[in-house]
């Protein structure tokens, strides 16, 4: 999903599936992997969610193919 922080900056939101094995523990653990890590092929994790079984990333918006356009200089 698309959507807009209040800055107005465009975002990516990511609902993981309730079916989901990973615990919240678990879930933590690697955000805080993925957070320390920044590369500029690398999409920006502004946040997360996390309340009761629900478990929710925000990332950097990218437009669709702009990604593999950016690492393989792919056009589809």
């Amino acid at each position: 999903m698309q959507g807009k922080l209040r800055n107005g900056k465009l975002v990516a939101v990511k609902v993981l599936s309730l079916e989901s094995r990973q615990g919240a523990k678990e879930f933590l653990n690697e955000l805080m992997a993925i957070s320390n890590v920044s590369h500029e092929n690398l999409v920006k994790l502004y946040g997360y969610c996390v309340e009761g079984n629900q478990r929710i990333l925000v990332y950097n918006y990218l437009e669709n193919n702009s990604l593999a356009q950016t690492l393989l200089g792919m056009v589809t």
